[in-house]
């Protein structure tokens, strides 16, 4: 179980370091994990994030060929009240990797 807990605490660190790498002008914090299934039965992990502008949803999916999770990341303002995503990205080894920007300022 601790084992469980601290790759979940280095997952959420990385996750965090992401962000604040994307949108260095402001300061998140950690809101939400949560674990559901998707349509085909597979879950997938949801983590959430908030600063005073913004709150970021990152959803893991797993790969069939296991090498990487993808990542896509989603982002709420109070202009645009429903989370678009506006990323995708890769999870290897430990760290958050851009795959594609799908929206951009």
């Amino acid at each position: 179980m601790d084992e469980k807990m601290a790759e979940q605490k280095a997952l959420q660190a990385s996750c965090l370091s992401f962000i604040e790498t994307l949108f260095p002008e402001e300061t998140f914090e950690f809101v939400d994990r949560v674990v559901l299934p998707d349509a085909f039965g597979k879950h997938g992990t949801h983590m959430t994030f908030q600063s005073a502008v913004r709150e970021l949803k990152l959803s893991f999916v797993d790969q069939a060929h296991s090498r990487f999770e993808r990542v896509f990341l989603a982002e709420k303002t109070a202009e645009s009240p429903f989370f678009s995503r506006i990323m995708e990205a890769t999870y290897e080894e430990g760290q958050l990797y851009i795959h594609h920007v799908l929206k951009s300022d």
